[in-house]
């Protein structure tokens, strides 16, 4: 049985507990895809929190299949004196990072005209030339090696949530004729080159994760392309939703959502770490899932948006201010706008006038 401030060893780095730091875009946080003092300090509070591992939001590969003008970019050699900051201030703290590589394709949103790419014709996307895959998975390369560079000590490949490479992966989107269409394989071929093209160029201990959906055509299929990523060479799975939110069937008597449901059922396919995500936000839903084995990692997300403090609350036993579920989430829209962000400020206003 785990502890949840058990250590474990993702390739060669030690996560010191059992507990990550999600990737979730920082919305307006930044312009133009570069690091800034906001987005610097965001990072770091979390990573003085004590938290085991972070993985830094959804970073642009190609400024064409970005999902919005801020989002974070590593397309360009620009960004990595930026990306370098990032990565120490979060070492600083003694906490191991990866960062994500992205590539938004069909769900490509910027502003202007500019034409989309996918696996196939998709929504208001076109079918990529073989050309075109061959680019992006040098985009995807060259984004390691900046990654390697700024001194991450690893990337995650984004496999999930509907973008480029999920519409490889889903036979909705993919009715392609040629070696990236038809059988799960061939499908999957693009995150088999991918890795292929990292691998040699980084550090022999430089982690490669990647993230998948559960519910990719189906549970069954989500199991096989797990497997599938292991031997590719993935050190990493981490769990969430594939081409779109369609959910998966879970046992009555699962006390969590479906998309964890999906982690702890991929879990027992593979022998490389996997991280659980969404709805994770109390002490008991963290405890129930890492001392039960039912996940190696739990993500994190607005638990620790809500509260900069949460895993260091655990230790302490400190209340935690979780979570209000807001509708939509405020996140979205800034982070200046949570309300459990507006509640510190006013308390620090107050704490200051006495």
């Amino acid at each position: 049985m785990a502890e949840i401030f058990s250590g474990k060893r993702i390739r060669k780095t030690w996560i010191k507990n059992r507990m990550v730091l999600p990737p979730l875009v920082t919305f307006h946080f930044s312009e133009d895809g570069f690091v800034n003092e906001r987005k610097l300090h965001h990072y770091q509070a979390i990573a003085k929190n004590g938290i085991g591992l972070i993985v830094v939001e959804a970073t642009a590969v190609d400024p064409l299949g970005r999902l919005s003008e801020d989002q974070l970019g590593i397309w360009d050699d620009k960004f990595v004196p930026g990306l370098s900051e990032l990565a120490s201030v979060i070492h600083q703290e003694g906490v191991p990072t990866v960062i994500q590589i992205h590539h938004a394709g069909a769900k490509s949103k910027l502003n202007g005209h500019h034409e989309k790419i996918s696996a196939s014709a998709y929504k208001d996307a076109r079918a990529m030339t073989l050309d075109e895959i061959n680019k992006t998975i040098q985009q995807f390369k060259a984004a390691a090696i900046r990654a390697f560079q700024a001194g991450f000590d690893g990337v995650e490949v984004h496999g999930a949530h509907g973008y480029l490479l999920t519409q490889f992966f889903s036979k909705t989107s993919n009715v392609r004729k040629d070696q990236y269409g038809g059988s799960l394989e061939n499908r999957l071929r693009i995150a088999k080159m991918i890795i292929e093209a990292i691998r040699p160029v980084v550090s022999e201990s430089f982690i490669v994760g990647i993230r998948m959906g559960c519910n990719e055509n189906s549970l069954e299929e989500a199991k096989t392309m797990a497997k599938a990523f292991e031997k590719m060479g993935y050190d990493y799975l981490s769990v969430s939703t594939g081409l779109d939110a369609s959910p998966i069937e879970k046992p009555s008597d699962f006390p969590y959502d479906w998309i964890v449901y999906g982690g702890t059922v991929i879990k027992n396919e593979v022998t490389i770490p996997v991280i659980g995500v969404h709805e994770i936000k109390t002490e008991s839903q963290v405890r129930g899932l890492i001392e039960t084995d039912l996940l190696d990692f739990v993500g994190l997300g607005r638990a620790q948006l809500a509260d900069y403090r949460f895993v260091e609350k655990l230790k302490t036993g400190e209340p935690i201010l979780t979570c209000l579920n807001c509708q939509p989430c405020q996140w979205r829209r800034d982070g200046y706008y949570c309300p459990r962000h507006i509640q510190l400020r006013k308390k620090t206003v107050n704490d200051l006038a006495d």
